[in-house]
């Protein structure tokens, strides 16, 4: 009887420091889920990081009271997963909601963000928001976006440059017609030859 007593007492605990921290939380229903499924399910949220348990009523009870969350509607018969994430207030609902479409014994009853109860409806609401991660990759996309086009203007600059530099090199620079050029030096040649042609005027 002690050791229960203190087993309950160490769950109560760990389930206040968990709540402490958490940023969001969702009470999962799970009556006439396999154990194949359950497995399914923790090791799913286990890989996003996402903390999953069984615990009864009483003891979410007194674990959320202990965090100052007022858990009057949280009165069920029977015990539910309480799954939280320490690092997203998204993440836990979306990855529930997606297993509860293939898992249909797995149904959303409540959920904690912020230290308020939030409804059924309202945690599937939050499970169609993006994660923050997806939120800073959007931010960093819409960051960019002017710099990846300044950068592609520049590179198209560079390369007409290199194209106009590239035809330079290997288009030679016109010369002048050789028939052109040796046309007034002839002339010049033959206009010696051509006085000393001419004859001398008659003397009386």
């Amino acid at each position: 009887m002690a050791k229960l007593k203190a087993q309950k007492e160490k769950d109560l605990q760990e389930l206040i420091d968990k709540l402490k921290v958490a940023k969001s939380v969702v009470l999962t229903g799970y009556r006439g889920t396999t154990v194949k499924d359950l497995d399914k399910f923790r090791s799913t949220l286990r890989k996003e990081k996402v903390f999953s348990k069984v615990y009864k009523i009483p003891l979410i009870k007194k674990a959320m009271e202990a965090n100052g969350i007022t858990a009057v509607t949280v009165d069920y018969k029977q015990p539910v997963i309480l799954s939280l994430s320490e690092d997203d207030e998204t993440t836990t609902a979306r990855v529930i909601k997606n297993l509860a479409k293939e898992l249909k014994t797995l149904i959303i009853v409540e959920g904690v963000v912020d230290g308020k109860i939030l409804t059924k409806a309202e945690i599937e609401a939050l499970a169609s928001l993006p994660s923050k991660d997806q939120l800073r990759a959007q931010f960093m996309s819409v960051l960019n976006g002017p710099i990846t086009a300044f950068a592609r203007l520049l590179n198209a600059r560079a390369e007409k440059i290199a194209e106009k530099v590239a035809e330079a090199v290997v288009t030679p620079p016109a010369e002048a017609p050789a028939s052109a050029a040796s046309a007034p030096a002839e002339a010049t040649a033959d206009k010696p030859n051509a006085e000393a042609a001419a004859p001398s005027p008659a003397t009386a």
